[in-house]
């Protein structure tokens, strides 16, 4: 059976500083998830645990607490649709994810990006700037994840293919083509063993059709691998989600997912 495009566990609402929409509030989301029928939705807005470590000054990080993005608590539910309270917090360049071990039982869900290498200085050194550099840390910070003793059953992982990694898009498909199959295959196979979501989250759109192969590499090879995968349109604002279910269905179509690869972390 096709991939059931029933939900979005990647969503953010204005209190992540970069949503920059004061009408992405939770009652749009939810009035999103009902228009297109969506079962399960999850406001992930950006988080950084301060029992991790504080940050001062301007950094982004310094605003997005937990307390911060509690207010968006209780959230509004309505006939057929479940609104689940997560966030999307970060790992930064000592490797330290921003959610201490016992925060977690405050979300129901956690998203876990590994490659925001667009975040010099704070994800990675500012002079990691290199493609070879770029394609050690994917395959190195992914590792320094899954080493870690964390509830893997409620954490999604995202962003695996995203421009993120590099700029421009010539640069972030050569990081990608520079990481070879059989380092995707152990470093997959270890999402797949630790039960941890793998995100769909591609604009397939924004690419040609000589550059789409290089994308799609990732997800066969996590499918192989038996990754579970999730949809998660990282909306921040309208225009977004009006625009995630042709986003969803793209996906599902090049990756030829089937409802058997489909990540539950909500049950």
């Amino acid at each position: 059976m096709k991939f059931v495009i029933d939900h979005d566990f990647h969503i953010h609402s204005f209190l992540s500083l970069c949503s920059k929409d004061e009408n992405q509030t939770k009652e749009a989301i939810l009035a999103y998830a009902k228009k297109n029928g969506l079962k399960k939705i999850c406001l992930t807005d950006h988080v950084w645990d301060t029992n991790v470590c504080s940050f001062t000054g301007t950094h982004f990080y310094a605003y997005q607490t937990i307390p911060h993005i509690r207010q968006a608590l209780p959230l509004p539910q309505a006939e057929g649709v479940e609104f689940y309270f997560g966030c999307e917090t970060d790992m930064d360049k000592f490797l330290r994810v921003g959610m201490a071990r016992e925060s977690f039982d405050q979300f129901d869900f956690v998203i876990i990006p590994t490659t925001h290498m667009h975040m010099g200085g704070f994800v990675i050194e500012w002079e990691d700037d290199s493609v070879e550099r770029r394609a050690e840390l994917y395959i190195k910070r992914l590792d320094a994840l899954l080493d870690m003793d964390l509830p893997f059953e409620k954490i999604g992982i995202a962003h695996l293919t995203c421009s993120c990694i590099a700029a421009p898009v010539e640069k972030q498909l050569a990081v990608l083509q520079a990481i070879p199959d059989a380092e995707l295959y152990r470093v997959f196979g270890r999402i797949a063993r630790a039960g941890a979501g793998f995100e769909l989250n591609e604009e397939i759109a924004d690419y040609t059709a000589e550059q789409l192969p290089h994308i799609a590499r990732y997800y066969r090879i996590a499918k192989e691998c038996g990754c579970k995968f999730y949809l998660g349109s990282d909306a921040h604002n309208g225009r977004a989600l009006d625009g995630a279910m042709k986003k969803f269905e793209r996906m599902v179509d090049l990756f030829g997912l089937e409802e058997s690869d489909k990540f539950r972390p909500l049950g």
